[in-house]
């Protein structure tokens, strides 16, 4: 197989594919018409599939008794209203594919399509995973418990990213992306009339004085090189300017590379909260996920089989080294069950306005990202 040429042949189709997921955004495990549009790419080449983990979708191409490799796509978008501009933009109001999956989707499709047509050639398996729910951490759990990988030897993953210049791909062992908790800070005051103060308890203000006290736990109570991030990304509390607000809630997200970080950002969060509801009257209820996922680790020997593959087709200047990022990622939960690598791919270009950070309202990609995206796909599942 000339990954390069069937590619290049192929390539308006895939970069069509990646526009129609672009326009039509689904969220997490309600991705109906997404999982549909999948179905249908998959039943105009014969490859056979079955639903998982409530919208997910697993294919099998080839018929050889050698290895079973594993490719992995995620599906679903985030609630963001798109200020891209461009003529596929969402038409989903309040959503939008902010991070890239639809690339993922598009790229490895046409993986398959390409794998498809030279099936007899292949000496093992090749399952192909649609995953649901990448953004709330429930989608490869979802999947592993299927069952459906219990015998699948290596997996592949990768993701695109808007700061990474195009044309980039990096592919390196060990840690690479953080673990993932999420907690919920639910604050119980007291409302009443915003011109009698006291005679209330201002969640308001308790939700405020517990955000800037958690701000604080990363840059005071955690070792500076060991890295971790702390991030409040959804606060709730009032309904009117004259209403002295009762209840308030506060949503963030906890990323690190250790255990000992998890532990300590934990008792810390738990610490703040309390302790600034009650100094000021009020009670604090907290929901603390600690299982959302562990670090993305990629294991040496898929890395050396990944590099194999992309050396063939990539120049070596645009293989390069990346520093491991705080962002998360569920391809991890894959990890704990198979070896694996996840690759980032560079998806920026600042010359055409698309170098924005992924989970930006105007993140868009250079489409050029779609294909390299596809000829990784296709140089592991041909170099494993």
């Amino acid at each position: 197989m000339d990954i390069l040429k069937e590619t290049g042949e192929l390539g308006d189709y895939i970069i069509a594919l990646r526009r129609e997921f672009h326009k039509h955004p689904e969220l997490a495990l309600e991705e109906y018409e997404t999982s549909k549009k999948i179905k249908e790419e998959l039943d105009k080449i014969g490859v056979t599939y079955v639903e998982c983990g409530k919208t997910g979708v697993i294919a099998t191409v080839g018929k050889g008794t050698g290895r079973t490799i594993a490719l992995r796509a995620d599906m679903d978008a985030l609630k963001i209203e798109e200020n891209t501009g461009v003529d596929y933009t969402s038409e989903n109001l309040g959503v939008m594919h902010a991070c890239g999956h639809d690339s993922h989707m598009a790229s490895l499709i046409g993986a398959t399509i390409i794998l498809k047509k030279y099936e007899d050639e292949l000496p093992g398996k090749i399952i192909i995973i649609f995953q649901p729910a990448e953004e709330n951490s429930s989608g490869a759990k979802l999947i592993v418990e299927s069952g459906h990988l219990d015998k699948v030897d290596e997996i592949f993953g990768l993701h695109v990213f808007g700061d990474i210049e195009c044309g980039k791909i990096s592919i390196q062992k060990g840690n690479r992306m953080a673990a993932s908790q999420k907690f919920k800070i639910f604050i119980k005051g007291k409302s009443g009339h915003a011109g009698k103060p006291h005679q209330c308890v201002d969640a308001t203000l308790v939700c405020a004085a517990t955000v800037m006290g958690i701000q604080a736990i990363v840059s005071r109570e955690i070792d500076p090189i060991d890295p971790a991030v702390v991030t409040i990304g959804h606060m709730v509390s009032g309904a009117s300017h004259n209403i002295i607000s009762g209840e308030a809630l506060i949503e963030g997200t906890v990323r690190m590379f250790s255990d000992e970080n998890a532990k300590k950002i934990e008792t810390s969060i738990k610490r703040i909260a309390y302790s600034t509801a009650i100094a000021h009257g009020a009670v604090a209820i907290i929901e603390y996920n600690i299982s959302s996922h562990p670090v993305v680790f990629n294991d040496e020997a898929a890395v050396k089989t990944a590099l194999e593959g992309a050396r063939k087709i990539f120049d070596k200047e645009n293989i390069v080294c990346i520093p491991k990022m705080m962002l998360g990622e569920d391809f991890s939960i894959y990890q704990k069950k198979i070896p694996g690598v996840f690759v980032f791919v560079g998806g920026g270009n600042s010359k055409i306005g698309r170098d924005f950070p992924n989970h930006n309202e105007r993140f868009n990609i250079d489409e050029r990202a779609v294909l390299i995206s596809t000829k990784l796909y296709l140089a592991y599942a041909l170099e494993a």
